[in-house]
């Protein structure tokens, strides 16, 4: 026969081990924040959103309506998925928002060009050290600017200036311009660089 403290302590210890488990349980469950929709529900409203990108919003909802019947089983299956993973708004009205409003408009893959990446010229260690030594040099003169460095620069190293042109010209066709704002650029990270230690 169990006396009353045996019975009590068998309670409280039965009582905390399911409590634990429902921690446990809590512990792995991730909560969800922002409830996205398969990548085969989101194919199928782009291309019903592509479809109907210039409709008018009457004509749209008509044809929303006559979609949303002809795709039941997966409306059904989907709103299934969402519920469990604790979504509790109206999936239909979440599909025909995410179509209406961002999947017509959007982009379809391959649509943009992407733009080629332009091939990285390096400069010369000996330009790179003549910069950085005439920034520390000037840095500590109280009227120094970069453009004001960058223009002494250019009078006083014209030999390197000429020999990192000619050489960065047998790599790659710049015009003038482009090479101006190379040193240009390419002097003031230096300037940078060298301020900030």
């Amino acid at each position: 026969m169990m006396n009353m403290e045996t019975t009590q302590h068998f309670v409280e210890t039965d009582g905390s081990a399911k409590r634990n488990e429902d921690s446990n349980e809590n512990k792995n469950r991730v909560s969800v924040f922002r409830f996205k929709f398969t990548d085969e529900v989101v194919c199928l409203i782009t291309n019903f959103a592509k479809v109907h990108q210039y409709d008018t919003r009457e004509d749209y909802q008509e044809a929303w309506e006559e979609w949303v019947d002809d795709q039941d089983e997966m409306i059904y299956a989907e709103k299934k998925r969402l519920k469990s993973i604790g979504y509790t708004g109206d999936v239909e009205d979440k599909m025909y928002k995410a179509g209406r409003y961002y999947f017509r408009n959007k982009l379809t893959s391959g649509a943009t060009e992407k733009k080629e990446r332009r091939k990285y010229i390096s400069t010369s260690h000996e330009l790179i050290e003549a910069m950085d030594a005439h920034i520390t040099a000037g840095i500590t003169s109280n009227n120094y600017s970069p453009a004001e460095g960058f223009d002494d620069f250019c009078k006083n190293y014209r030999e390197l200036l000429a020999t990192e042109i000619n050489n960065t010209l047998t790599i790659v066709k710049f015009d003038a311009d482009e090479m101006s704002k190379k040193i240009k650029k390419t002097y003031k990270n230096r300037y940078f660089i060298v301020s900030r230690k």
